[in-house]
Protein backbone atom coordinates (compact mmCIF):
# COMPACT_ATOMS: atom_id res chain seq x y z
CA UNK A 1 0.00 0.00 0.00
CA UNK A 2 2.50 2.50 0.84
CA UNK A 3 4.97 1.85 -2.33
CA UNK A 4 1.50 2.50 -4.29
CA UNK A 5 0.76 5.20 -2.66
CA UNK A 6 4.02 6.85 -3.07
CA UNK A 7 4.03 6.27 -6.50
CA UNK A 8 1.46 7.63 -7.43
CA UNK A 9 2.41 10.46 -5.07
CA UNK A 10 5.93 11.11 -6.97
CA UNK A 11 3.54 10.92 -10.31
CA UNK A 12 1.31 13.80 -9.19
CA UNK A 13 4.03 16.02 -8.11
CA UNK A 14 6.00 15.19 -11.44
CA UNK A 15 2.90 16.42 -13.18
CA UNK A 16 2.71 19.28 -11.25
CA UNK A 17 6.45 20.92 -11.94
CA UNK A 18 6.50 19.79 -15.30
CA UNK A 19 2.91 21.09 -16.18
CA UNK A 20 2.48 17.71 -17.82
CA UNK A 21 3.51 17.79 -21.58
CA UNK A 22 4.98 21.36 -21.34
CA UNK A 23 7.61 20.30 -19.54
CA UNK A 24 8.90 18.03 -21.98
CA UNK A 25 8.32 19.87 -25.19
CA UNK A 26 11.21 20.04 -27.18
CA UNK A 27 13.50 23.78 -27.76
CA UNK A 28 13.74 25.38 -24.45
CA UNK A 29 10.39 24.57 -22.42
CA UNK A 30 11.22 27.21 -20.06
CA UNK A 31 10.18 29.50 -22.79
CA UNK A 32 6.76 27.39 -23.19
CA UNK A 33 6.13 27.60 -18.94
CA UNK A 34 6.72 31.36 -19.34
CA UNK A 35 4.42 31.44 -22.24
CA UNK A 36 1.74 29.31 -20.25
CA UNK A 37 1.91 32.05 -17.02
CA UNK A 38 1.24 34.21 -19.92
CA UNK A 39 -1.78 32.79 -21.21
CA UNK A 40 -3.09 32.30 -17.23
CA UNK A 41 -2.50 35.80 -16.44
CA UNK A 42 -3.97 37.25 -19.48
CA UNK A 43 -7.09 35.45 -18.86
CA UNK A 44 -7.85 35.11 -15.18
CA UNK A 45 -5.86 38.25 -13.90
CA UNK A 46 -7.25 38.51 -10.83
CA UNK A 47 -6.30 35.01 -9.86
CA UNK A 48 -2.85 34.15 -11.19
CA UNK A 49 -1.78 38.55 -10.40
CA UNK A 50 -3.10 38.02 -6.88
CA UNK A 51 0.21 38.34 -4.63
CA UNK A 52 -1.54 35.41 -2.15
CA UNK A 53 -2.05 33.02 -5.41
CA UNK A 54 1.58 33.61 -5.94
CA UNK A 55 2.98 33.05 -2.84
CA UNK A 56 1.00 29.68 -2.38
CA UNK A 57 2.52 28.49 -5.62
CA UNK A 58 5.36 28.91 -4.53
CA UNK A 59 5.50 27.20 -1.63
CA UNK A 60 3.72 24.91 -3.07
CA UNK A 61 6.40 24.70 -6.05
CA UNK A 62 9.38 24.11 -3.16
CA UNK A 63 7.35 21.37 -1.62
CA UNK A 64 6.96 19.23 -4.48
CA UNK A 65 10.35 19.83 -5.54
CA UNK A 66 11.78 18.99 -2.31
CA UNK A 67 9.61 15.99 -2.39
CA UNK A 68 11.09 14.67 -5.61
CA UNK A 69 14.41 13.04 -6.46
CA UNK A 70 15.68 14.68 -9.17
CA UNK A 71 18.46 13.42 -12.07
CA UNK A 72 20.36 16.91 -11.90
CA UNK A 73 20.45 20.51 -9.96
CA UNK A 74 17.71 21.74 -12.29
CA UNK A 75 16.46 19.21 -15.04
CA UNK A 76 15.09 21.37 -18.14
CA UNK A 77 11.43 19.65 -17.87
CA UNK A 78 11.14 21.34 -14.31
CA UNK A 79 8.72 24.24 -15.79
CA UNK A 80 6.77 25.28 -12.33
CA UNK A 81 9.72 27.69 -11.51
CA UNK A 82 9.62 29.58 -14.79
CA UNK A 83 5.57 30.00 -14.11
CA UNK A 84 6.42 30.92 -10.56
CA UNK A 85 9.30 33.34 -11.45
CA UNK A 86 6.57 35.00 -14.12
CA UNK A 87 3.73 35.09 -11.50
CA UNK A 88 5.86 36.77 -8.85
CA UNK A 89 6.93 39.00 -12.47
CA UNK A 90 3.98 39.87 -12.43
CA UNK A 91 2.19 39.94 -9.23
CA UNK A 92 0.01 43.14 -8.61
CA UNK A 93 1.32 44.96 -11.60
CA UNK A 94 -2.04 46.02 -14.56
CA UNK A 95 -2.50 42.90 -16.70
CA UNK A 96 -2.68 44.15 -20.28
CA UNK A 97 -1.22 42.60 -24.12
CA UNK A 98 1.76 44.99 -23.23
CA UNK A 99 2.83 44.35 -19.63
CA UNK A 100 2.63 40.15 -20.40
CA UNK A 101 4.96 41.55 -23.42
CA UNK A 102 7.40 43.61 -21.81
CA UNK A 103 7.40 41.18 -18.18
CA UNK A 104 7.92 38.00 -20.62
CA UNK A 105 10.83 39.14 -22.59
CA UNK A 106 12.57 41.18 -19.63
CA UNK A 107 11.57 37.69 -17.62
CA UNK A 108 13.33 35.77 -20.50
CA UNK A 109 16.28 37.54 -20.30
CA UNK A 110 16.61 37.62 -16.53
CA UNK A 111 15.95 33.90 -16.74
CA UNK A 112 18.89 33.63 -19.25
CA UNK A 113 21.17 35.58 -18.64
CA UNK A 114 21.19 35.35 -14.85
CA UNK A 115 22.68 38.40 -13.69
CA UNK A 116 24.14 38.99 -10.40
CA UNK A 117 22.69 37.80 -7.85
CA UNK A 118 20.56 35.44 -9.95
CA UNK A 119 23.48 33.55 -11.04
CA UNK A 120 24.84 32.58 -7.40
CA UNK A 121 21.28 31.28 -5.53
CA UNK A 122 21.48 28.51 -8.76
CA UNK A 123 23.50 26.39 -6.58
CA UNK A 124 20.86 26.39 -3.12
CA UNK A 125 20.50 22.08 -2.98
CA UNK A 126 16.75 20.86 -4.51
CA UNK A 127 13.75 23.27 -4.91
CA UNK A 128 15.71 26.30 -3.31
CA UNK A 129 18.31 26.48 -6.43
CA UNK A 130 15.85 25.70 -8.95
CA UNK A 131 13.17 28.20 -7.44
CA UNK A 132 15.31 30.95 -6.24
CA UNK A 133 17.06 32.21 -9.60
CA UNK A 134 13.41 32.57 -11.11
CA UNK A 135 11.71 34.12 -7.92
CA UNK A 136 14.88 36.30 -8.19
CA UNK A 137 14.19 37.01 -11.58
CA UNK A 138 10.97 37.85 -11.07
CA UNK A 139 11.47 40.37 -8.33
CA UNK A 140 13.75 42.46 -10.67
CA UNK A 141 11.13 42.47 -13.50
CA UNK A 142 8.30 43.31 -11.32
CA UNK A 143 10.76 46.19 -9.50
CA UNK A 144 11.59 47.65 -13.59
CA UNK A 145 7.72 46.96 -14.92
CA UNK A 146 7.20 49.23 -11.78
CA UNK A 147 9.64 51.78 -12.50
CA UNK A 148 8.97 51.63 -16.28
CA UNK A 149 5.32 52.45 -15.41
CA UNK A 150 6.30 55.31 -13.41
CA UNK A 151 8.52 56.66 -15.88
CA UNK A 152 6.74 55.81 -19.17
CA UNK A 153 3.40 57.63 -20.07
Amino acid sequence: MTKRFTATTNNVLRLFVTLGPIGYLPFAPGTYGSAFACILLYFFPSVFAHPLFVAALVVAALVALNSLTLESNDPGYIVIDEVAGMLVAMAGQSISFLSLLAGFLLFRLFDIVKPYPIRRVEVFRKGYGILADDIIAGIFVNLLLIVGRRVLP
